[in-house]
């Protein structure tokens, strides 16, 4: 039987071979595109290492020399704070600050010392201080001694911690025991600050070799001092050395001729206040980013490390002082010398601020709060009178344009020095120095609300200008409330049939009880409401809005409103209470015929350097009242009358510049001297200021006015 013919050799199907070839093709690709990876990051990690990077070469007489580049921030100028007259009141000042970089200080012992050297003499030349040093021997400049302090009050714990592990680092023990001559023997000898002569001669005893400084005794001393503090303290390329904290300009070109290696300087912008001590609540800090303001800056675009203002006008005016900073692209050799410089991006100045302040009636004013406050509490403690303002320790005033609502001073009593600014400290006062009272401390105006009661009651027909009302001492039209006014009070006498010009002149308590009582709250409280009283005046910096004694204020605390409150309220007490601003406002707005602007510390905004910005003296209008000429006439002629005949006579007698005033006295319910308000303008035809004092615990409305008349002769020059 033949044999059957063998199988023939299994074949792979057509399909299976043709997606393996695929499968091969695409590991093919895989691994070329992977060796193509490898390949360009090992070029240019052999790039980086062997070849400068593009860009990082410049051509320095004809040769192609390596540079470092690094962008730096060209921080801008912060606007200055002007007042009305441009005197700079606060503004940027440049401090140029000499550091040592540790990225490309010498190494070498004789070059580093010779640099110190050179910069030293350089810093002595200029008169410029250089940083003390933290090393616990100091120079004896009478005997050409040492003195060597390890007294803890002397020497700080960390100091000479330091200084310990220092001496047992150069071989030196029993430090009690130690004389500063030695350990500056040894560092002079570690510095290699000695002349090579010192250098051990073969038998020659160590004893008898000579030991030559390479410099006087004194610049050697300077050298190590540094050199300890390089080698002590962190030195490195993050933590630079600062040589000297301010440095005149004219230090950094002989610096840079001599191609210096291993010295910079720094930039360092700091605000400086012109007038240390004044104006304080009103200029305000500057300071870095507040940990609650993070969000909000960050979302303007400014730097965490950003420098903005805290409070006072620098915090007000923020958005218009603040610069857009810069950047600058710098250019160094491998010993850190800079090649080029080259601006990116130009930094952009701030605004300047100009306030209406005028800066001399500023201090005036500031002085003279201080000096009526002192003279109250003299005059008291001389009379030996209780209540009679031997209490009085603070205060406030406020000098206003009553036609622009312009605030031409602010003070406020006790202040604070911003250029000494702790706030541990005046936060801990019991007396309140950052308080600013101007403008946050609410005081019940006592009679100087009642032109405004007087006004209201002429507007609302109750009474007219030559209407009298024949005063009885005390006000019986209430059964079971019936005050006295305070001339019955002192002498059991009244004023008898006066009119509202002999009222306000003589400040009658009967006369607007029955004034107010017919008048009705309602309609006195929305007059006085018009004036700017119980409501904020506008101005840019925090301020109160006081209270309006009014029903709606009783009825937000849960009183009731009887017959009283409308007797109490008609004379400036009850439940008024308003800042020193709103009382300038107030009578502002009597004074100049009805017009009540808002009050302002801010004329105008200038770009930068501008020398001659011009600015709108007209004010904000906040509201109009139709004060007609008859009550507007009525009330100037009455307050003359209380400058010439009144309570402010004693302030303003023979005066010579014609004023008007209004006196205030205000119980404070706590057992102390009552509140001390005075108000007056000048002159009284056509008035450039008006001014309101409010003394605490200073007894008599009248002796407030001392201060007042102190800004009035400043103005006028008296």
């Amino acid at each position: 039987m033949p044999k059957a013919p063998a199988a023939d050799k299994q074949k792979t199907p057509p399909a299976r071979s043709k997606a393996r070839k695929e499968g091969v093709f695409r590991y093919a690709v895989l691994a070329m595109l992977f060796l193509a990876v490898i390949g360009f990051y090992t070029v240019r990690l052999v790039s980086l290492q062997l070849t400068p990077p593009e860009g990082t070469t410049v051509t320095i007489g004809g040769e192609r020399v390596a540079v470092t580049r690094r962008v730096v921030t060209v921080k801008a100028r912060r606007g200055s704070i002007l007042d009305t007259n441009g005197v700079p009141l606060v503004q940027d000042i440049m401090r140029y600050q000499m550091e040592l970089d540790a990225a490309s200080f010498p190494t070498d012992d004789a070059a580093a010392n010779a640099l110190l050297y050179t910069l030293l003499t350089l810093l002595d030349a200029g008169g410029d201080a250089v940083r003390p040093s933290s090393l616990p021997i100091t120079w004896g400049y009478a005997d050409d001694r040492y003195l060597y302090f390890l007294k803890p009050e002397m020497v700080s714990s960390a100091a000479r911690a330091r200084f310990e592990e220092y001496l047992t680092t150069i071989g030196l023990d029993g430090m009690e025991s130690l004389a500063a001559g030695d350990v500056l023997d040894a560092m002079y000898s570690r510095y290699h600050l000695y002349e090579e002569a010192e250098t051990e001669v073969i038998g020659t005893p160590e004893t008898e070799a000579p030991k030559t400084l390479l410099y006087d005794s004194h610049m050697a001393y300077r050298i190590a001092c540094i050199r300890y503090d390089l080698e002590v303290l962190t030195f490195d390329t993050a933590n630079p050395y600062r040589l000297a904290d301010e440095t005149d300009l004219s230090l950094i070109t002989p610096v840079r001729e001599q191609k210096l290696r291993g010295v910079t300087f720094r930039v360092q912008t700091e605000r400086e206040y012109c007038y240390p001590g004044y104006a304080s609540h009103i200029l305000g800090r500057t300071g870095r980013i507040q940990a609650s303001k993070v969000d909000y800056y960050s979302a303007l675009g400014y730097p965490l490390d950003a420098v903005v203002g805290i409070d006072g006008m620098e915090g007000a005016m923020e958005e218009s002082l603040r610069g857009i900073d810069g950047k600058m692209l710098i250019e160094e050799d491998a010993y850190g010398n800079i090649l080029r410089q080259t601006v990116l991006e130009e930094a952009v100045p701030g605004k300047d601020v100009y306030l209406t302040i005028d800066i001399n009636l500023q201090i005036r004013a500031e002085q003279a709060l201080a000096d009526n406050i002192a003279y109250i509490v003299e005059s008291a403690l001389s009379s030996g009178e209780e209540q009679s303002g031997e209490d009085a320790n603070a205060g406030a005033l406020v000098v206003m344009d009553p036609d622009n609502g312009a605030i031409l001073a602010s003070a406020s009593y006790p202040t604070f020095d911003l250029t000494a600014y702790d706030y541990t400290a005046l936060s801990a006062d019991p007396l309140l120095p950052l308080y600013n009272r101007a403008l946050m401390g609410t005081y019940a105006p006592g009679s100087v609300f009642k032109v405004g009661a007087a006004a209201a009651a002429m507007e609302n027909d109750i009474i007219e200008p030559d209407t009298k009302i024949d005063t009885k001492g005390v006000y019986t039209y209430y059964d079971d409330y019936q005050p006295r006014c305070w001339l019955f009070t002192r002498t059991g006498l009244s004023h008898g049939p006066i009119n509202v010009t002999e009222a306000l002149r003589d400040s009658c308590n009967y006369f607007f009880f029955d004034v107010g009582r017919q008048l009705g709250i309602s309609k006195l409280s929305s007059f006085m409401s018009s004036l700017g009283l119980g409501q904020k005046t506008g101005v840019e910096l925090p301020e109160s809005a006081g209270i309006l004694s009014s029903p709606a204020y009783t009825d937000s605390r849960g009183l009731p409103w009887v017959g009283a409150d409308t007797l109490q309220t008609a004379i400036g007490q009850g439940y008024n209470a308003y800042t020193p601003m709103q009382l300038a406002v107030y009578l502002s707005t009597l004074v100049n015929g009805g017009t009540r602007y808002q009050a302002h510390y801010v004329k105008g905004i200038a770009e930068h350097d501008n020398p001659k910005p011009r600015f709108s003296l007209a004010g904000t209008v906040l509201d109009k009242i139709a004060l007609d000429e008859k009550t507007h006439a009525t009330l100037i002629d009455a307050m003359r009358e209380v400058a010439e005949n009144g309570s402010a006579t004693r302030v303003f007698r023979g005066y010579g510049v014609s004023v008007g005033a209004k006196t205030g006295t205000a119980e404070v319910g706590d057992g102390g001297s009552p509140n001390a308000v005075f108000a007056g303008f000048a002159p009284l035809n056509n008035p450039q200021l008006l001014a309101v004092s409010i003394i605490e615990n200073g007894a008599s409305g009248t002796s407030a006015g001392l201060c007042v008349r102190d800004v009035f002769d400043e103005w006028f020059g008296k």
